[in-house]
This record gives structure tokens, sequence and C-alpha cells, in this order.
């Protein structure tokens, strides 16, 4: 060892005997050697007294602080926080609660800050102190109603017993001031879940029913309160009536009986006794218009409102439409403008004020959506409550909208209802008069991509086939509403939903499916014994609805061999028809082709079965004929040599023996005279 080592241990150790001298005769503590460690606080308010608008109204704040660091802290001191700029438009309000910043200060006098240690007196690690800070609304310097302040409370505190504290912990939330008149509030509650419907009686799962008996029955029951109104998607109350009367879900490709036609039944009662004045309908299915607008499908418009009037128990209920991501912008109103809509509901606006104006005439209720992520801690539900106060104290006489969409969303609208807050149903907000027009706060805008949309084009097609296999069809008679639940805007966050979905529908209507479902079974080689033969051929149907079909075989040599097309059969679910083909052949040979089920208009369903013709009959009657043509030619030319020596012989004979002009012909001989028998032509 080095003496230089020596020397550093020898005054390490000096130093060391030093502090523990010190220590010993005053009682401090000095700090650890590891001072660079960081003081580590915990802040929380348990409770925070609303306050009313008079310069002498108190706010009151609970608060516990906790070191949940490893290191004493000292000189810790808690301040009343708060932002004197007043607060008056959505748009402001929402940067700050997105965590930006506005200038504030401590606030001044008794009451507005609390001594928790000296300076010289440490707050151990794990140590907690509950104290309490007040101030008037004078003191905290906020002279404005109908606004909200930035507010909280900051901790400061050092870790080496100097006065160099800084800001250890702190809570940020907003306080309202409110004017003598109540502030209007329409609480809306959201009757909405995720499409399971496939088509009439058949669903993708059971999910529904189990909504139906938890969040759902919730929701509804709350709706029949008096202080609430109350949204319902078409294509919910669909869904429930369908089950409500027994159904089937499509899984693994077969029908299996549903579980959930109770709790179906006792929604609608439920459902029975909300007050109509308290309620408006969305577009059935709730699409995705951002979507549908950058897309320009229009049409999806016209299918909810042809869907729509298959729900009787939502006639005559004014229609508010939800857009996508509940956000507005100037393509999305003027998508809708035309919708027939009373309001367009958006969350984005700036300006205060439940009913709005756009340029495109399309009126906007502009709505606060209550988060249902549930709230971390009671710090974090107190800030929930006080956000809500803050937007409501904003809206004025104007007043405010409130979006409830599940069980988290309804207790703490519930939590923020104070004195000044009156209920207004929707139907009284709809009537009101639109008091200014829309200042759109820009937002990412939410929609399917085009590639996701484009499952309306497929289905279209797959239905257009399938309604021609089913003429007659139950399954295929909603197609508006299934292609509304396709494009549902519920799928824009829930990617895996949407694919479940997705695959379900290709399950009961997609051409692969439903060819896999109808089979035809024909011999892979015909052997054919005439010109024409039949053979028999048996289609199967293992399909959920009646088919009707007939058989084509296509060869590849139709001059040759041509096989006309079967008629039309019908074949019920989960059997077999046996038909019969006649091939016609003009040649002999081998003939190769392809059989395929067809519609009565021409879409061929499945894959086709590849089937080989022999043609043999032919060849056994072109010897026939040959054989019949030698004989006949053997004959005829024996005929013609007899013929030409009997005429040689002729010739030979003497002239003498020719009769004379002057002669008589010689008598025609008797029988005897010769055997050969007169040759005809």
């Amino acid at each position: 060892m080095t003496s230089g080592a020596t020397w550093a241990g020898r005054l390490a150790r000096g130093l060391a005997l030093t502090a523990a001298t010190i220590a010993a005769l005053t009682g401090v503590v000095p700090p650890p050697a590891h001072a660079d460690t960081p003081i580590q606080l915990t802040l929380t308010m348990t409770s925070l007294t609303p306050s009313g608008s008079k310069p002498s109204d108190v706010v009151t704040a609970r608060l516990t602080v906790t070191n949940t660091g490893t290191v004493p802290a000292y000189g810790v001191v808690a301040h009343l926080w708060r932002s004197r700029d007043a607060i008056h438009d959505q748009g402001g309000l929402a940067t700050l609660a997105a965590g930006g910043t506005t200038l504030g200060g401590w606030a001044a006098g008794t009451g507005t800050h609390q001594l928790i240690t000296t300076s010289t007196t440490a707050f151990e690690p794990g140590q907690v102190r509950d104290f309490t800070l007040s101030a008037t609304i004078e003191q905290l310097g906020f002279d404005s109603a109908n606004a909200a302040y930035a507010f909280g409370v900051d901790v400061v505190a050092t870790a080496d017993q100097s006065s160099n504290n800084s800001v250890v912990a702190k809570v940020r939330t907003f306080l309202p001031v409110s004017a003598k008149a109540a502030v209007p509030v329409t609480s809306l509650v959201v009757l909405s879940s995720a499409p399971t419907k496939l088509a009439p009686n058949v669903f993708a799962n059971d999910n529904l029913s189990a909504d139906l008996s938890g969040r759902l029955t919730a929701l509804v029951d709350a709706a029949s309160r008096p202080e609430l109104s109350w949204l319902i998607d078409p294509a919910l109350l669909d869904e429930v009536r369908d089950q409500a009367d027994g159904y089937k879900v499509l899984d693994g490709g077969k029908l299996r009986d549903g579980t959930g036609q109770q709790a179906a039944v006792d929604w609608l009662a439920r459902y029975g006794l909300l007050d109509p004045s308290h309620g408006a309908r969305t577009l059935f299915g709730n699409p995705d218009t951002a979507g549908a607008a950058a897309t320009d499908r229009a049409a999806v418009l016209e299918w909810s409102a042809a869907a729509t009037q298959g729900v009787p128990e939502v006639a005559g209920l004014p229609l508010v439409v939800l857009p996508s991501g509940l956000t507005g912008n100037s393509s999305t109103m003027n998508f809708l403008k035309n919708s027939g809509a009373s309001a367009v509901l958006a969350t984005n606006s700036r300006v205060a004020g439940a009913l709005q104006t756009t340029t495109s005439g399309t009126r906007v209720l502009s709505a606060q959506s209550i988060s249902e992520t549930q709230p971390a801690d009671v710090t974090a539900s107190i800030g929930q409550r006080q956000l809500l106060l803050a937007q409501s104290v904003i809206g004025g006489k104007s007043g405010q909208v409130r979006l409830i969409t599940g069980l988290i969303g309804l207790a703490a609208d519930s939590n923020a209802r104070p004195g000044w807050i009156a209920s207004r149903e929707l139907d009284a907000t709809l009537e009101a008069t639109a008091h200014q027009g829309v200042e759109w706060e820009p937002v990412k805008e939410q929609r399917l991509s085009n590639a996701q949309l484009s499952v309306l084009d497929q289905l279209s097609s797959d239905l257009a086939v399938y309604r021609s296999l089913v003429p007659d069809s139950v399954l295929a008679s909603q197609p508006a509403a299934t292609s509304l639940r396709s494009v549902t805007f519920i799928w824009i966050t829930d990617s895996a939903g949407r694919r479940r979905y997705a695959d379900a529908v290709g399950d009961l209507f997609g051409r692969e499916a439903v060819g896999d479902r109808v089979r035809l079974a024909v011999s892979s080689r015909l052997v054919m014994s005439a010109r024409s033969n039949q053979f028999p051929v048996t289609i199967s149907s293992s399909a959920f609805e009646p088919v009707r079909v007939r058989v084509e075989i296509a060869t590849q040599n139709p001059q040759r061999l041509a096989v006309p097309p079967s008629e039309v059969v019908t074949v019920d679910p989960g059997q077999s028809q046996t038909i019969n083909i006649r091939p016609e052949a003009t040649g002999n040979g081998l003939v190769t082709g392809k059989a395929e089920l067809v519609t009565a208009d021409g879409h061929r369903v499945g894959d086709p079965v590849p089937v080989t013709i022999e043609v043999t009959d032919l060849g056994i009657v072109a010897w026939i004929i040959v054989g019949v043509s030698g004989a006949v030619l053997v004959g005829a030319t024996a005929w013609r040599i007899r013929q030409v020596r009997r005429r040689d012989a002729a010739a030979e004979s003497p002239a003498a023996d020719s009769p004379t002009p002057d002669q008589p012909e010689p008598a025609t001989p008797g029988p005897s005279a010769s055997t050969e028998p007169t040759e005809e032509p």
C-alpha cells in the first residue's frame, strides 16, 4: 500500500468519526453520503370541497404526503397553487387537461400553506402526513364567474437541510366558479354494443348475452332515471329482439342454440320502461362515417334508413349521429348534411354550448365524453369529477352534454352533480337555439382503412351469389344491416373483433364456405355405349337453406362431345338429390372436361369436378357399317360381271342366227328352255 492511500484512508476515518461526534452532541443526523439520490414524495388529494362564486366561499382540500423514496426530506412545505387565467372555452380546457401548461403561483394568506417538517427535521422514508389546505375565492384571486381555473397543490423540500428547496410533488386539477343561474346539463346514456348478428336468427357469438346481463342492464336501468337521457343504436335493439324469440350461433361452420334468450327478454322489458321524450336513435350500426365520406360511400346513409325501418320501436325518435371517433370536421359534416339528423354529436368543438351550427347547415351537439378508464386512485377520481364540472360551468346557460358509454362514466356523472347543475332532457336540448358556429379542434382522424372498407364490396358480391343460389333466402334478407355492422366505427379500435366478425360473415355467406356446403358427386370416368347416354350425378347439401342449382359439364372438345345442362333442382338442407346428365357424341375417343354446379342465373358454386368421358359405341357402329357396305359391294360386283358376260356372249353369236327383216321373231322359249332368272335393274 502506498503512503498516499494510507493518508486517504486515515482522512476518511477521521471525517466519519467527526460526523458521529456531532450527531451524538446535537441529535441531528447528517444526510447520507449518497446525497445525489433524489427525494421521492407522493402527494394524494383525498377530498376537494367544491366552491361557489362569492368571494367569501371557501375551497378546502385534504391531502396526504408520503415519503416513498430512500432518502429523508427536509423543509417539507405544501402550498395551494392556482392560475388566475380564467378558462372560458372548451378548447383551452382540453389543452390543459391533456398536459398543457399555464402560468400560476402560490396563493397567499392563512390556510393556503402547511409546514410538514422544518429544515432541520427529517421526513423519513416511509413517513406519512395528512394535512388540510383552504382558501377563499378572494384569496385565490378568481374574479370571473362561469369560468374554470387551473388549481392544485405543490410540495417543496430539500435533501441537504439548505434553503435550496424545490417542488418535489404536485397535484393539478380544475376549479369551477359557477354563477347564480344553474347550468343545464344533458347526460346521454349510450345504449350500444359491438355487433354480433350475422343474419336473421343467426349470430357470430354469444357476447351480447353477457353484455345484456351486465353493462347494458345497468345502463338501461340508469337511462330510466328522470335526470338522464338516452341514445340507442337501432342495430342493438334489432339484435336483442331477435335473440328474445330464440336464435342460433354459427360455431365452426355449424349452427348451435344460443344461450341468451332470457337475458334478451328481460332487457327488452327494461327498455320498454324508458321515456321516449328523453331518447334518440343513432345511425343503424353506427357506421364509420369518416371512412364512408373519404371513399364516397353515401350508400351507408341509405342502408341505415332502410335497416332502421325494420326496427319499429325507434320510430319517432330523433336521429343523433355518432361520427367516427366522436369527432367532427367539415368533410364529415358535409357528408352527413342529408342524413336527416337532428344533430351530429361531436367532442372536439372548441367553443362552449350544447347546440352549435356549422356552415353546411348541420347542427352539432357539442359533448364531453366521459372516459371509461378506471381512475387509478382517489386523486384521479377527484380530477375526473373536477374536469366534468369545469366543462359544465364553461357551458353556462347554453348547457353541456355529457356522453356516458359505460359504468365508470355513469358513476362519474352521478358524482359530478352539485347544486348549481340542473338536468335538461335531450328533446329540450335539441329544441334550443343553436347560438354560435363550431370551431373544430384539429384531431387525428379515426377511420377504417380503404382495404378494411373493401369488405363491403366483397360482401356485396358474396350476397349476390348467395341470393342466386337461395332465391327465397331468409338469411340474406337483410343485406343493408349486415353491411353496416361490418363497418361499424367500433371496429376502428377493435381490429381483433373486426376480423372475427368478418370471418363469421364469410363462414355464412362467403363463396368458399357455401361451396363447401353444396357438393357435386360424379364418377371421374364415364363410358358411353351409344351416341347418347345418360349418367347419374348426385348433389348433396349441408347448407342452412334450400338451394337451387343445375349441373353443367364443359368439355375440351364440344364438337365431338357436348353435354347439355341439367334441369334446375332444389335440394333441401341435409339432403341429396340424384339427377341424370345426357352427353351427346359425334366422334369416338377420350374427352376430358369438368362438372360444376351453377345457379339458375349462371353463378358457379363450389369447385369444379374433373371428369373423363370415353366414347366406345361409335367404333362398333363403324365396323358394322363397313361390314354391311362390303357385302353390298361384293354382291353388286358379281351381278355386274354376270351382266357383262351375257352381253359378250350375245355379241359372239353367228349373224345367220339373227333374224332377217323378212323373217319373223323366234318364239319365246318355255320354262324348260333356260334356267337363268330374268334380271331386273
